[in-house]
């Protein structure tokens, strides 16, 4: 073989590689795992689009956006005493 015929081939497996990086990148960017007792605030190109459950979610990998987790438990909070 000469060199000239091995490039061809290098550089379509470099294109094919670049290519398979960036699907299974945007494939990972789509799927959330909400934690129990957490909520996911999602939007969509800046404004709210919906809220997730706790649980296995999918978004769409451009356009959605999550924000930081909502802590979903009971806050306990003490007053003073009233007098």
């Amino acid at each position: 073989m000469n060199d000239t015929d091995l490039l061809p081939t290098i550089v379509t497996i470099v294109i094919v590689a670049i290519i398979v990086i960036f699907v299974i990148t945007i494939l990972a960017k789509s799927i959330r795992i909400v934690p129990q007792a957490y909520a996911g605030i999602v939007e969509r190109l800046g404004r709210y689009h919906k809220t997730l459950d706790p649980g296995l979610n999918l978004l769409v990998p451009i356009i959605d956006r999550l924000r930081p987790f909502v802590d979903m438990r009971e806050q306990v909070v003490s007053f003073p005493r009233s007098r």
